[in-house]
């Protein structure tokens, strides 16, 4: 249902078929619950854990041992043809990272500044010399420590599915009218209504009256 107070300014096939396509676009989330039940089903088939032990409350990584975490999250993301988000370095990782990337780029700079003695505008080579080296340290150090990319992102089953819904709700929104491009929804939008109208479709335009021969 369009609301009333839109559908009072709306004046050709236009700004119609605008308004209902703004309205489908901000339909409500899809429940978690239907993310949950396909969660539930992938995990049965990767980590072979009976359906009652899988709960919205179940810990991630009560389900997904540290050994072969990484290997069973791409596994439940195939088997579920979700787009589960990445899981990310260690705590103690992360927090290394940023420190030796920090200490990285403030050496730099440091040896930039105490070899040129910059003055003035001469000051840009050091800052650009030392974010360089603090970019290149940080992806470095990213790659080398990718073995240790085993944390969660977020802790329940439930915050997953949560998660996914908010994220990619088109993936769980019941079967409904297939996915066209704009000109067959256009095409579309234009048979139905003419029907409504009793005109040949061919009549109707972005900017033609919505009343057409039927005026209020």
């Amino acid at each position: 249902m369009l609301p009333d107070d839109e559908l009072a300014v709306v004046r050709t096939a236009g700004q119609l078929y605008r308004l209902i396509q703004m309205e489908l676009s901000t339909q409500p989330t899809p429940p978690p619950a239907l993310a949950f039940l396909r969660l539930r089903l992938g995990l049965q088939t990767t980590t072979r854990t009976h359906a009652s032990l899988i709960r919205p409350s179940t810990h991630l990584t009560v389900l997904f041992p540290r050994p072969v975490r990484a290997k069973e999250w791409k596994h439940l993301a195939d088997s579920t043809t979700l787009t589960l988000p990445p899981l990310r370095p260690l705590r103690w990782v992360r927090d290394t990272i940023r420190i030796l990337t920090g200490v990285a780029a403030s050496s730099a700079f440091v040896g930039m500044v105490l070899a040129t003695r910059p003055f003035g505008l001469l000051w840009f080579p050091p800052l650009l010399m030392a974010a360089f080296v603090g970019l290149v340290t940080y992806r470095v150090l990213f790659v080398v420590t990718q073995s240790l990319v085993l944390e969660f992102p977020i802790r329940t089953l439930g915050e997953l599915a949560q998660t996914l819904v908010e994220t990619y709700p088109e993936q769980f929104r019941e079967p409904g009218l297939p996915s066209t491009s704009p000109e067959a929804a256009w095409q579309r939008f234009t048979q139905t209504l003419a029907q409504e109208l009793s005109v040949d479709p061919a009549e109707i335009h972005p900017d033609s009256s919505i009343f057409l021969h039927h005026p209020p």
